[in-house]
């Protein structure tokens, strides 16, 4: 849905969840995981070993550019009364968000076929293969690793969200023909629950409060360096655009080229803050003529 807290801060990106520390802002959640282990190291969340490690970054992608994502939203049921999808504001934003297309009952009940298909796949690759021998974790960890907060999360989606209730037909999908998908998804959400119980409860910010507190951050910022053979004739201190490559590509974040590496681009933007964003499935482009920014005063931030 419209998130002006978001506008306020020069953020056009449209997907959660964000990173806010101090004045860098990170999106998309893989970035966002990236660096809290950068900034964490030694984490049992972080795979024991680099070939765990990519592991993880598989699981990551599958999830999210591999076709799971994809397929779960064809099964959201489109016959609750009080369900998403009789919403009609969610509706007309999802329009905008995908291009045009709109999301009908009748869209809806042909794409259930397709998306029961391929997630029928991705149940059994788990079942019989990384869960096969009776392990708890992904990686066969004593606690969940991030492979499997990366894998996980589409399969809580269509399992334990009550908007998502009667999405699988239980004589296919059911507990009883995929026990251990359904064991480790309910492990996971115990780990989930005993870490709230355990840790410090966040203090809700509304978005006033949030753009002051940015703006006026006098900590560190992350300077991710330019690096000019990954920038693709791009030119350090240039205006760009940055958006996703999928879908949302209409929620476009623009400022002054500061950072790119190999995997990351970060913006400069007019509210003096560092927009953050992963290199995979995003793209980066000379912003169009006319598209300007005052940023005077603020490069040194």
């Amino acid at each position: 849905m419209p998130r002006p807290d978001l506008a306020s801060l020069g953020v056009g990106y449209r997907r959660i969840p964000l990173l806010a520390i101090g004045k860098d802002i990170y999106c998309d959640s893989r970035l966002i995981i990236s660096k809290l282990e950068s900034r964490y190291p030694g984490s049992n969340l972080t795979p024991p070993t680099a070939a765990d490690s990519g592991i993880s970054k598989l699981f990551e992608n599958w999830t999210i550019d591999g076709g799971i994502f994809a397929n779960t939203v064809k099964l959201m049921p489109f016959w609750h009364d009080d369900g998403f999808l009789k919403n009609k504001a969610f509706l007309d934003d999802r329009q905008r968000l995908m291009g045009g297309r709109r999301m009908t009952a009748e869209t809806m009940k042909a794409a259930r076929v397709g998306g029961l298909q391929h997630l029928r796949q991705a149940f059994d690759l788990l079942e019989g293969t990384f869960l096969a021998d009776g392990r708890e974790w992904i990686l066969a960890t004593k606690e969940p690793s991030v492979a499997d907060i990366d894998a996980v999360w589409p399969f809580k989606w269509l399992t334990v969200d009550k908007g998502m209730r009667g999405s699988l037909p239980e004589d296919q999908f059911g507990e009883k023909n995929y026990p251990r998908v359904y064991a480790w998804v309910g492990r996971f959400m115990e780990e989930v629950l005993r870490r709230k119980r355990e840790g410090v409860v966040a203090t809700a910010l509304d978005g006033r409060t949030v753009f002051d507190r940015m703006v006026d951050a006098k900590s560190p910022v992350d300077a991710v360096p330019f690096q000019g053979k990954f920038a693709m004739g791009l030119n350090e201190g240039e205006r760009v655009e940055v958006y996703p490559s999928d879908y949302g590509q209409m929620g476009k974040s623009s400022g002054i080229l500061v950072g790119f590496t190999s995997d990351e681009v970060v913006l400069l933007n007019e509210q003096g803050l560092r927009l953050h964003f992963p290199l995979w499935n995003f793209t980066v482009r000379k912003a169009p003529e006319g598209a300007k920014a005052d940023l005077k005063g603020k490069s040194k931030i």
